[in-house]
């Protein structure tokens, strides 16, 4: 992901000039050749996207994209926050269907009425009940309309009916929660702009905390430069945060600039959902010996992207950038390995009444703080 557009970094300004002028000659001859068959601006696109096809297999990535300018623009609204969907978290109940764990405000879900606790039992008609865990996964997934009817049971045992419309809503940077007087969570879902501002202020405001639990699972990565600057508030200053560089021979360290705003305990918590920069992050404060790390082995994405201004309103994002943790160890493919690994639970829950269902991670963490051993 980015921050903001970068200029081409990978051959000189001049050469980069030359090289585009270069396949506009080439596109004249082939329409002159092909005037009827072949449009141009559909020539352009393939050929860049066949530029990265090619550099995606160099970096052995397969997420390289060509956008037009209006795409690019939705990926940077992406980056502050701005989501479609329904607005609501859930966990799988095996067998049971879908409980409700956090609705975000004003949200298309929390305007339907969808609340935290609920038990979603069938969807669009489909029942959930009786089904696993990979098949109820499945079946949201498979869950495109514009509008979905759930049907959710409660407290007074009933079902309700609600209609949820798909729409926009906002996806908070960090999310805060407190466990007990000696722990409180940040959730952070992505690291995008104002992420390492917004926990700054978080960790501000912890005056009488012993310790923090960053909640990094299914980050899927962000800004480099919001996780770097997210990663100085815990580290000391000079120290690396993560090495990166377009050649894996020729890594070039990035230290924190600012003294250590949280010297407190910290516990992060990762899975394989935890990809790209927010690994950075997690590796960061590993290998510092800042915190330790909770859950099962991340995503193995160590590689960061740049945007190209490609010309014809099309911009071109490329992983062209690899990352290594500040021992100089790369995560690609493998993944990061925790501390402690903990399997997510995927436990059946009792038949009763509203029941948010064991996080076995995030009690880790905590259990860990509690007995002194989250440094």
């Amino acid at each position: 992901m980015w921050c903001l557009f970068v200029a081409l970094v990978a051959v000189p300004p001049g050469s980069a000039a030359e090289d585009v002028a270069g396949l506009e000659t080439v596109l004249n001859d082939i329409k002159e050749r092909f005037p009827s068959e072949v449009a141009s601006d559909a020539v352009y696109r393939a050929a860049l996207e066949g530029v990265a096809a090619h550099l995606g297999e160099i970096m052995g990535i397969d997420d390289n994209r060509v956008f037009t300018t209006e795409e690019q623009q939705a990926q940077d609204a992406w980056m502050r926050g701005h989501r479609v969907g329904i607005g609501a978290e859930f966990s799988i109940l095996t067998g049971r269907g879908l409980v409700i764990t956090e609705v975000f405000d004003e949200g298309p879900a929390q305007q339907a009425g969808l609340q935290p606790g609920d038990l979603v039992v069938s969807m669009d008609d489909h029942p959930l009940t009786g089904l696993g865990r990979m098949a109820i996964h499945a079946r949201t997934r498979r869950l495109n309309s514009e509008q979905t009817v759930f049907d959710v049971r409660r407290d007074d045992t009933a079902i309700h009916r609600l209609n949820v419309q798909r729409g926009d809503y906002t996806l908070p940077a960090v999310r805060m929660g407190r466990e007990n007087t000696n722990a409180t969570v940040a959730r952070v879902p992505f690291f995008g702009v104002g992420t390492a501002k917004a926990l700054a202020q978080f960790l501000s405001e912890e005056v009488e905390t012993d310790a923090v639990v960053l909640d990094l699972r299914d980050n899927s990565g962000g800004c480099l430069e919001e996780a770097v600057d997210a990663a100085d508030l815990f580290l000391d200053q000079g120290s690396i945060v993560v090495q990166k560089g377009k050649d894996r021979s020729a890594m070039v360290p990035v230290t924190a600039a600012n003294p250590t705003h949280w010297a407190r305990n910290v516990v992060v918590l990762v899975n394989q959902g935890t990809r790209g920069v927010a690994e950075a992050f997690a590796a960061a404060l590993q290998d510092n010996g800042r915190a330790v790390v909770v859950g099962t082995r991340t995503g193995g994405r160590a590689v960061d992207t740049s945007v190209y201004p490609a010309g014809r309103g099309l911009v071109l994002q490329v992983a062209d950038i690899h990352l290594a943790s500040p021992s100089g160890k790369s995560w690609a493919l493998q993944g990061l390995v925790p501390n402690v690994v903990v399997e997510s639970d995927g436990l059946t829950v009792p038949v009763g009444r509203r029941i948010i269902p064991p996080d076995l991670q995030r009690e880790t963490a905590i259990r860990l703080i509690s007995t002194g051993v989250s440094r």
